[in-house]
């Protein structure tokens, strides 16, 4: 596809695709998509970023211009987005955001009346229908912005926060201290207000956006902040989100930054417990760890995988029956909560664990084992298909050789960035760093 990539439409606030012509054209071709599908309902919302009022006024403009019915939701996460699809009735929706890129970039993701991210038909056809709209506009230039306070919005303040709060037993986290980092992003007094709901003393960080300060050496990007908070404030765990919400990362009580795939587990386990895993069965991506299944398998938990994205786990979530899924990033998907990565959610989860069976993160970590993991993403100047590269190619073929059966490696683009992605994992942690090395000297001398 021309402009959607592995989680929506992504890029630097100016540029051709993220500008208010753009965005403009987007909207009627939204419009016309819900008309050739039935009509219905647009609820639109954004996050924190200075640009986002103006993309989403643009879009906005050109649902109206479409003929369009829609609601604008204000600031929220990107997860109570989803949840109000649900709540109003709607067709479709669009959220802005570039999740935890910096404040300099934005984007927009859709969702389909199930609150589910749209499949590639559906990105397909908006895709045709904004190529008849859209005409770039040599005279644009973009706004600059100002430092300004930004509140989230009723709806994410009220309904969304509400919602989360009668998940779990009232006062189920009382006598636990919890830190939450929200990454100055949409999350900002959402998240410690749950928590606090629920009984936890609650210490905040990133919460006060100003439109330029979202994921700004803060949030899920820098989980080093959080492992700080954590320790110098004595909290049981802490949470970090991205700038939308729809991820998590996790600190244990000595600052010690947990795996995405330690979370899932310690989730997947209990529910298994509980005789709450539907299909006794999770599903995670193609990146994650292969301790991860190991681990899983002697309690009869089984582990399907699916492509990058938490769209991607959700499709084969639904496939195979599964309630439980997510991926390293942090992205996790409990289906009977939320049907798309929703950070807060997580955060729950792992938390009911912890009231659950009691005692320190740090101990209950212990019980899913990780193999030696290296991944790195590096910049590339141009994106030669994998199979037509001269050296890369031949490195690939050279590590999986030395690795056989007890590893494996990933190499990939990323679907929003100029990077290839490199992952290389196995039970012989020196010979994991080798191949690493001879992927990344491949890498520059085909790519960069």
């Amino acid at each position: 596809m021309k402009y959607f990539g592995t989680d929506g439409i992504r890029g630097t606030y100016g540029d051709t695709e993220i500008s208010e012509p753009f965005f403009a054209a987007l909207g009627v071709a939204a419009a016309e998509y819900l008309a050739e599908n039935g009509g219905g309902k647009i609820v639109v919302g954004g996050d924190t970023r200075a640009s986002t009022d103006a993309l989403k006024a643009a879009f906005c403009s050109g649902l109206e211009r479409g003929g369009a019915e829609f609601e604008d939701l204000g600031v929220l996460p990107t997860p109570a987005l989803a949840y109000g699809v649900l709540s109003r009735g709607a067709a479709m929706g669009a959220m802005i955001t570039a999740s935890h890129n910096p404040h300099t970039d934005n984007g927009i993701k859709f969702f389909d009346s199930a609150a589910r991210k749209v499949e590639d038909d559906a990105q397909e056809r908006l895709e045709v229908l904004l190529e008849k709209h859209y005409r770039p506009d040599a005279s644009y230039a973009p706004k600059t912005f100002a430092p300004r306070k930004i509140e989230t919005g009723a709806f994410a303040r009220n309904e969304y926060a509400k919602k989360m709060a009668s998940i779990f037993p009232k006062n189920f986290l009382k006598g636990l201290k919890v830190a939450i980092d929200m990454a100055n992003g949409a999350t900002s007094k959402i998240s410690s207000k749950v928590f606090a709901e629920y009984g936890a003393e609650v210490f905040e960080a990133g919460c006060e956006p100003t439109g330029l300060n979202i994921n700004d050496g803060i949030g899920s990007q820098h989980p080093e902040k959080i492992s700080e908070l954590c320790r110098r404030v004595g909290a049981d765990v802490g949470f970090a989100h991205d700038g939308d919400g729809d991820r998590v990362v996790v600190s244990d009580e000595t600052g010690s930054i947990l795996e995405g795939e330690e979370i899932l587990g310690l989730i997947a386990l209990d529910a298994k417990e509980r005789g709450a895993l539907a299909s006794n069965a999770i599903v995670t991506t193609l990146q994650s760890n292969m301790g991860l299944d190991e681990s899983l398998a002697k309690s009869g938990v089984s582990v399907f995988r699916s492509g990058i994205g938490d769209r991607l786990v959700m499709r084969e979530m639904l496939a195979r029956g599964c309630s439980v899924g997510g991926e390293n990033s942090g992205h996790f998907i409990f289906s009977e909560v939320s049907p798309c990565g929703d950070g807060l959610a997580a955060a729950l989860a792992l938390l009911s664990v912890m009231a659950d069976r009691g005692g320190k993160l740090s101990e209950l970590r212990g019980g899913i084992s990780m193999y030696p993991q290296v991944s790195k993403a590096v910049k590339v100047a141009r994106k030669t298909p994998i199979a037509e590269t001269a050296n890369l190619s031949k490195a690939i073929a050279e590590c999986e050789s030395a690795l056989g059966k007890e590893g494996r490696l990933l190499v990939r683009y990323s679907g929003t960035e100029k990077k290839i992605r490199l992952l290389v994992e196995g039970k012989d942690a020196a010979k994991i760093g080798d191949c690493m090395k001879i992927l990344e000297k491949a890498v520059e001398i085909d790519l960069q």
